[in-house]
């Protein structure tokens, strides 16, 4: 249904289509007389990086002669990743209506896909690419949620469930292998189900520790273009220990802040479902859940240590028996606090680095400016360098919001207060139209305008020009972002008007005036310069009327 519905809708949305980001078409193929006598197609896409799952509007304009073809003209679009909406296939053809010709590619899961439009048209054949790259959703993406058991001999054999779901293939497709102290070796999977996946763990018979955390690592689909690799990094530990003693493999995280109250899983063995007492050093901690081999606790505050970092010895108690585990060191850090930040107003076209002071900062780190991730360029204790990423705008204006810093290993997160950083969209401005009409003034045909301003996009390849209702080809080789050469489309009159004011036969008159509008496809910013061009045709003698 969602497809059908789709279908139904492309029309009704071509114009979102126009105001969003999009892909620099190809050049027009070589050969036929050069300058615009070829067939040329530029293609957009409403969205070059949609998620997974979804679909991506995509829009093929042709041209023949620097004219949009006639109507009903066929454009066939092919890709080598996902389905279009209207029929589920990976190739379609859609005919046009003012040159313009409208489909939808849908990505069944994250990977790049290659559409290309082909179309005929006068005897000219043309063709364009645009790429579009599906991106990771952790909604539709395979996931494992946890390992059944957690522990198992380093003589291998455990009988393995890795439990979670959106998994495919079959056992012959799906890869599980354990790499403990940098060696790699190969489980046997034995079946997977959407839900599960069985393994018969390898042997790694020369450990010698009670416990050898293992990294486990699953790739799903190896017989596809783009298989699915998720890593497991204290999913499943070897050993030696006896199941009733208490052993930790890993803390996750492994650090928190001093306030405490941190959430840390333990993963390990041996752990008494009957009750267990957890020490941070020498302080309790409080137990949230147990299991054999998982337990969940909320890490104490430390007290009179300052804004220092100290560490905490990790122990398990398990009160029936009263053997106590090892212990593994957590990390106490201060609390996370942004206390300033500088050039939190800064232009689209211009970014620069932005530095956010303050401590508890650990890498790695993950920061969002304005709710948008920008780019990590280093981290210390006291401060993290970073460069904002271009947003996917949606209107024209400027776009403000928090800063926000989240300690990834730890969870710990916090958002500046009083701190805003605002991007700011250039606004669109058209300060010439030249020449302002598609006759000289004696009669000669002009087929090209330059338009001149500022906000243009930096690439002409997104920025769409529009004469009344109907859309101007773009010269892509000869426009700059201050300006634009378009090909002048047809006008809507194409009957010769009667001679006035006593002009003679064939004199060229004035037959409909127009507006300009530029948009810039990746701002969604547009500028109309109203009655901007005039379309002129010769004037013919009006014929006499007999005398009864």
């Amino acid at each position: 249904m969602r497809r059908i519905a789709i279908a139904l809708t492309l029309l009704a949305l071509v114009a979102g289509l126009h105001a969003c980001a999009a892909d620099a078409p190809t050049k027009p193929p070589s050969g036929g007389g050069g300058g615009t006598s070829a067939l040329q197609i530029q293609l957009f896409t409403s969205n070059a990086n949609p998620r997974a799952g979804t679909c991506t509007l995509v829009e093929a304009i042709v041209s023949l002669n620097g004219n949009p073809v006639v109507d009903g003209t066929g454009v066939s679009f092919t890709t080598d990743f996902g389905t279009f909406s209207q029929n589920g296939l990976p190739s379609v053809s859609v005919v046009t209506s003012n040159g313009t010709s409208v489909t939808a590619l849908c990505g069944p899961g994250a990977g790049t896909a290659k559409v290309k439009a082909t179309a005929t048209s006068g005897g000219k054949t043309g063709s364009a690419t645009i790429t579009i790259a599906f991106q990771p959703d952790a909604g539709t993406l395979p996931f494992v949620s946890s390992c059944d058991p957690s522990f198992g001999a380093t003589t291998g054999g455990t009988v393995l469930t890795l439990n979670g779901g959106r998994f495919f293939g079959d056992a012959s497709t799906t890869r599980v292998q354990f790499t403990v102290n940098g060696v790699t070796r190969d489980g046997i999977v034995q079946e997977v189900t959407a839900n599960a996946i069985t393994v018969l763990t390898p042997s790694f018979a020369e450990l010698t520790a009670a416990t050898n955390p293992a990294a486990v690592t699953v790739t799903v689909g190896t017989n596809s273009s783009t298989p699915v690799v998720l890593s497991l990094p204290t999913c499943f530990s070897f050993g030696s220990a006896a199941s009733s003693t208490p052993t930790i493999a890993a803390l996750l995280p492994s650090s928190g802040t001093t306030e405490g109250n941190t959430r840390v899983t333990i993963i390990g063995s041996g752990f008494s479902t009957a009750g267990v007492q957890v020490f941070f050093g020498a302080v309790e901690a409080t137990v949230v859940s147990v299991n054999f081999n998982q337990i969940v606790v909320l890490s104490p505050p430390v007290f009179g240590s300052g804004a220092g970092t100290t560490t905490a010895s990790v122990t398990v108690k398990n009160i029936n028996s009263g053997l106590v585990s090892t212990g593994v060191d957590f990390r106490y850090t201060p609390a996370l606090v942004i206390t300033s930040a500088n050039n939190l107003t800064q232009s689209i076209d211009n970014l620069s680095l932005v530095t956010i002071f303050g401590r508890g900062f650990q890498a790695p780190v993950a920061v969002t400016l304005a709710g948008i991730p920008a780019t990590i360029q280093s981290v210390s204790s006291t401060e993290i360098v970073v460069i904002p990423s271009v947003p996917l705008l949606g209107s024209c204006d400027n776009l403000s919001g928090g800063i926000a810093v989240v300690n990834i290993n730890s969870g710990d997160s916090t958002v500046a207060e009083g701190l805003t950083f605002t991007y700011v969209v250039p606004q669109l401005v058209i300060t010439g139209v030249s020449p302002q009409s598609d006759h000289d003034a004696l009669g000669n045909p002009v087929t090209q305008v330059q338009i001149t301003g500022s906000g243009f996009p930096s690439n002409p390849a997104q920025a769409e020009v529009k004469f009344g209702t109907k859309t101007a080809f773009v010269d892509l080789a000869a426009s700059t972002p201050g300006s634009l050469i378009v090909t002048i489309p047809p006008g809507t009159v194409v009957e010769n008007p009667p001679c006035i004011n006593g002009n003679l036969a064939g004199t060229f008159q004035v037959v409909e005036t127009v507006d300009i509008t530029v948009t810039n496809r990746a701002t969604f910013c547009s500028a109309t310069v109203s009655q901007a061009f005039t379309y002129k045709l010769p004037c013919i003698l009006p014929t006499a009327t007999p005398v009864p």
